[in-house]
């Protein structure tokens, strides 16, 4: 399968909220020659876990996976934190240039879109670990190193905190600190974050509390691509994501917040189907997200509660990403996306600009949510942005728009 097949497979959770999509009939195609493990002794923590987050735990090679040319990879195992009383670990897949330049590299810290809930939905476990990931044969010409997390899971049965911006975020820092500890690789301070989906809404949360929380990581560009940044007006827009990804909204806020519980974050008519979907994963084994969406079509409306529930509506809020992030900024938005509407981020870019953010909003005409598969013209102005943060380049000052 090629890597641009990979990627779009990777998507298909999200494609399958489209209306009249035919991609149900074709979505086993689709998963030909790409596989998924179950979890193995890898993931569970050791007996005694340090306090320290971003501790390596352990590290070995990637095998029997599907990578570019000229790049190879690791799985690490690191401690991190979901909030200040929550202690977790998480897994993340580094990859790194086979003949990189001399010296020590600079780090893109990806931030990958929804695969579901519970570890054995997350990327590490696929054939293909650099699914979603853009313009990868320009990294490895780069010499760029790539860590990307999982994100945390406190006990093995999950749910990782999904939508929850610090345990988000802290999970993609302690990733980076971890991967500095690693044998064979010499990296440096400099950080760009990349997410996409899901992933926008942890880069920009990574952002936000990287200062406080890993002041040592020089964090110089955080690059959200069609980010979840404010999740009320993306299911106030969309129903369909309220629907299809509301049950891992609900199940992560009733595991992580005190003052959520599953049963009444969900709405009466959708319970049933939502206990459900919760625990399917978003691609892999195949037949889960086609369950998954068989399910969606069982109910009327919405999944969550979010009008009826003024607790989940505030936890909405605290997590929508209107925080000031000190590092330069760029959020890319396709014009044509029907999963997270370019409404909703440009309602988010104006509020941003208004509190004062130096951000750059670029908008891509004819592409959807589908915007980071391979040879999409989001690669060259995101590397090209990448590489000025990396050399120090000073970012436009206020908030500027282009459109490609």
């Amino acid at each position: 399968m090629t890597i641009a097949r990979v990627i779009r497979v990777a998507l298909l959770p999200l494609l399958l909220m489209r209306a009249g999509t035919p991609l149900e009939a074709s979505a086993q195609e689709m998963f030909a020659g790409v596989t998924v493990r179950a979890p193995d002794a890898f993931y569970d923590p050791p007996a005694q876990v340090p306090d320290e987050p971003g501790a390596l735990l352990r590290s070995e090679p990637l095998r029997n996976v599907t990578l570019p040319a000229g790049m190879r990879g690791w799985r690490i195992l690191y401690t991190t934190t979901v909030n200040d009383t929550t202690r977790a670990t998480a897994v993340a897949t580094v990859f790194a240039p086979i003949d990189p330049p001399a010296g020590p590299r600079p780090v893109i810290a990806w931030e990958h879109g929804t695969t579901g809930l519970q570890q054995k939905c997350m990327p590490s476990l696929i054939s293909a670990p650099i699914l979603g990931i853009p313009a990868l044969d320009r990294i490895v010409r780069a010499g760029w190193v790539i860590v990307a997390t999982d994100y945390s899971f406190a006990e093995r049965g999950g749910p990782h905190p999904y939508l929850i911006g610090e345990g988000e975020g802290r999970a993609a820092l302690d990733s980076v600190r971890a991967a500095r500890q690693m044998p064979g690789l010499t990296l440096d301070a400099r950080t760009v974050v990349w997410g996409h989906s899901q992933g926008g809404h942890s880069a920009l949360w990574t952002g936000i509390i990287a200062p406080r929380y890993a002041p040592e990581i020089e964090i110089a560009g955080v690059a959200a691509i069609a980010p979840a940044a404010d999740l009320r007006n993306i299911l106030a827009m969309n129903q369909g994501v309220d629907k299809r990804l509301g049950p891992y909204v609900a199940l992560s806020y009733s595991r992580f917040y005190p003052d959520i519980s599953f049963e009444q974050a969900v709405r009466p008519e959708a319970l049933a189907a939502a206990r459900e979907i919760a625990g399917l994963c978003g691609f892999l084994p195949a037949e889960e997200p086609m369950r998954a969406a068989a399910l969606t079509a069982t109910f009327e409306g919405p999944t969550l509660a979010t009008r009826s529930n003024p607790a989940l509506s505030a936890r909405l809020a605290q997590n929508s990403a209107h925080h000031p992030i000190a590092a330069p900024v760029v959020i890319a938005q396709g014009a044509e996306d029907d999963v997270v509407p370019p409404a909703a981020t440009a309602g988010y870019v104006e509020e941003r600009c208004a509190a004062g953010q130096r951000l750059e909003y670029w908008t891509f005409v004819r592409l959807d949510h589908g915007m980071v598969q391979p040879g999409s013209k989001l690669e060259a102005p995101l590397l090209a942005w990448t590489a000025a943060r990396f050399r120090g380049e000073p970012p436009p000052k206020g908030c500027t728009r282009k459109s490609f």
